[in-house]
């Protein structure tokens, strides 16, 4: 237990075979590294990763969360975690999503079960990976998120991954309050699809934003000649916004759980 006491007193959550091969060698490292996990004091990630499993935890049917087997599972690798768990951790909605976390990476990877929920991976162009990210440390290892900014236009971008396009919008709808607009319009026009910026252009719009911070989002759907629907599985009818191309069918768009804005509620 001297390894393990030694890795706590350093605030070690995350270790290697290279880590443990310094301490007791070459030889003896994968036999080390095998008892440790047989007795439950590591946690084998992949191959030649470990979490350490603090002395208070020994002896007790306790694991790290999902969100940090996966940071530890893609450590030196790029991604991001978001999603409906992003959601959750920025308490963006008061439902709690921890069972399925989803990951955006570069390379495809199956899913699978990590800890007590399961991780979902999603595959995006290396750019996308390059802002919109916060580092957050949970317990003691640090984790890539999606701002809250990000979290709502991925939202957008890739809806399968929150349910559906209604569901998204009134999720936008309702947390623009709590956005900073102007982070949320740079992202928007810097990496996000033609469609997600005419109804974000459209939601700020009704807001109050002006135009001068608009303009970005103007000029990105500027060749875009599309007039899309607001909530895309609500009946097609209501007025065209000409300014963002949208016909404005909210009165039959669903709503997200918990949503309090004008936009959300009946008509």
């Amino acid at each position: 237990m001297q390894l393990l006491a030694g890795w706590e007193r350093a605030r070690r959550p995350l270790i290697t075979i290279a880590d443990i091969r310094s301490e007791v060698g070459e030889a003896a490292a994968k036999h080390v590294a095998r008892a440790l996990v047989r007795k439950q004091a590591l946690e084998r990630i992949r191959r030649g990763i470990y979490l350490v499993r603090p002395f208070r935890a020994l002896g007790r049917h306790s694991s790290h969360s999902t969100a940090v087997m996966i940071a530890a599972l893609l450590a030196g690798r790029p991604y991001y975690l978001g999603g409906l768990w992003a959601l959750s951790f920025h308490r963006l909605t008061d439902q709690r999503f921890s069972t399925v976390v989803d990951a955006f990476v570069r390379n495809r990877l199956q899913a699978r079960r990590l800890g007590a929920g399961k991780v979902r991976f999603h595959v995006v162009p290396s750019e996308k990976l390059a802002y919109g990210i916060t580092n957050s440390e949970l317990a003691g290892v640090e984790v890539r998120v999606s701002d809250p900014e990000r979290t709502v236009l991925d939202s957008l971008d890739y809806p399968r991954v929150f349910g559906a396009v209604n569901r998204s919008v009134s999720l936008a709808a309702e947390t623009l309050p709590r956005l900073n607009r102007q982070r949320l319009i740079t992202y928007a026009a810097h990496g996000s699809r033609s469609s997600t910026c005419q109804r974000v252009g459209l939601l700020l719009d009704r807001v109050g934003t002006s135009s001068r911070q608009l303009a970005p989002l103007r000029r990105k759907i500027r060749q875009t000649r599309s007039v899309l629907s607001l909530f895309p599985d609500a009946p097609r009818v209501g007025p065209i916004n000409r300014i963002w191309n949208v016909v404005e069918n909210e009165k039959g768009g669903l709503t997200f759980r918990g949503c309090r804005s004008p936009l959300c509620l009946p008509t």
